[in-house]
C-alpha cells in the first residue's frame, strides 16, 4: 500500500524546510505514517504555476495525499490537483469539494438549517444598487456582517468594514461595503456575503468559539479557539453537521448565542483551516491516515 503524502508549504527563507507555521503538523503527520513533500506557496497561489511550485517536491511514487498549508485560490488548488494527478498523486479533496467549503455560498445550501441567514451578491453585480437592496431586504432591520466568499475584515475593522447595524439603512450599508472593498482591494474574492449577526456568548468579551475538524463525514475532534473554559457543542449537532458537509475534509466553527442555541458560523476547507490548538494535530493526521487507507482499500 502506498505511503500517504502530506503536501505542505516550504519555508520561504529555507525552502528545504517546512514553513515554521506547519512544523508541528509535519511531525504529527510523520508519526501517523505520512511522507512529506514541500511546495512553494507563492509560485502556486500568486503565479498559479504548479510546476514551479512543485519543483523541489519529492514525489517518488503515486498514492493518496492531503494538502495542509496556507490558503489557496480555487483556481490554484485545481491546478495543483491536476498537476499531482498527472504524477499519480491523488489529493483527498477534489477541486469541487475545495470550492464548496472554501467559498461561503458553496456549503450554505447543505448546512443552512444550522447557520445564520446568509445571502450573497456575485462580483459582477456588486455595483448594482437594486441587486444589493434585493439581497439585503430579507434581513429587514436586523444587523448583518459582511465578508467576501472567503474572508472578512472583522479582526481589525469590525465597525467600519464588517458590521452593518441595520440592514435596511442603505447609506450605512454602502459605507461599510465601500470600506470593505477598499481594504480587500484586488484580493476580494467571489463577491459580497451577508450574514445575520448572532450575538455570541459571553457578553462583552471575545466569543467562545469552537472549531471542529471533519474527515469523511466523521468528527475528528472539537476544540475551543480562545482562552478560558467554555462548553463544547453537543455531539449530536456536530455529527449531523459532519454528515452534511459537502467535502471529505472540512472544518466547522461554532458558537452559542445568549439564549443557549448553538450556531454553525462558518465551514472551511480542512486543508487550509488553522489548528485551534496544537494538540489537534495528532488526532487529525491519524484520521487522515485512516482516510488514505480507505482510498486504497
Amino acid at each position: 500500500m502506498p505511503t500517504p503524502l502530506l503536501l505542505t508549504c516550504a519555508d520561504p527563507l529555507e525552502p528545504k524546510k517546512p514553513d515554521p507555521a506547519f512544523r508541528v503538523e509535519v511531525e504529527a503527520a510523520r508519526a501517523a505514517g505520512f511522507a512529506v513533500a514541500l511546495l512553494d506557496h507563492d509560485e502556486l497561489d500568486r503565479r498559479v504555476d504548479p510546476a514551479a511550485a512543485l519543483r523541489r517536491a519529492r514525489l517518488d511514487r503515486g498514492g493518496p495525499a492531503v494538502y495542509r498549508g496556507w490558503m489557496l485560490r480555487s483556481d490554484a488548488y485545481a491546478r495543483l490537483f491536476e498537476a499531482l494527478a498527472e504524477r499519480g498523486v491523488a489529493l483527498l479533496t477534489t477541486p469541487a469539494a475545495y470550492a464548496a467549503c472554501h467559498h461561503a455560498p458553496g456549503s450554505y445550501p447543505a448546512l443552512a438549517r444550522w447557520m445564520p441567514r446568509t445571502a450573497w451578491l456575485p462580483l459582477a453585480r456588486i455595483d448594482d444598487a437594486a441587486a444589493l437592496r434585493t439581497t439585503l431586504d430579507p434581513f429587514g432591520s436586523s444587523p448583518v456582517i459582511l465578508k467576501d466568499w472567503v474572508k472578512s475584515q472583522a479582526s481589525g475593522y469590525w465597525d467600519e468594514a464588517c458590521f452593518i447595524p441595520d440592514a435596511s439603512d442603505t447609506a450605512r450599508a454602502a459605507q461599510v461595503i465601500g470600506r470593505f472593498r477598499a481594504l480587500q482591494g484586488e484580493s476580494l474574492e467571489g463577491g459580497l456575503v451577508f450574514k445575520a449577526y448572532v450575538p455570541p456568548k459571553p457578553v462583552g468579551g471575545p466569543a467562545h468559539e469552537h472549531r471542529a475538524f471533519i474527515v469523511r463525514g466523521s468528527v475528528v475532534g472539537c476544540w475551543p479557539r480562545g482562552d478560558g473554559p467554555s462548553p463544547s457543542p453537543p455531539a449530536d449537532l456536530l455529527a449531523s453537521i459532519a454528515a452534511a458537509v459537502p467535502s471529505p475534509f472540512a472544518s466547522a466553527d461554532l458558537a452559542q448565542d445568549h439564549d443557549g442555541r448553538w450556531w454553525l458560523l462558518e465551514v472551511g476547507d480542512g486543508g487550509v483551516s488553522g489548528l485551534p490548538v496544537v494538540e489537534a494535530a495528532a488526532p487529525l493526521f491519524e484520521a487522515l491516515a485512516g482516510a488514505a487507507a480507505q482510498e486504497q482499500a
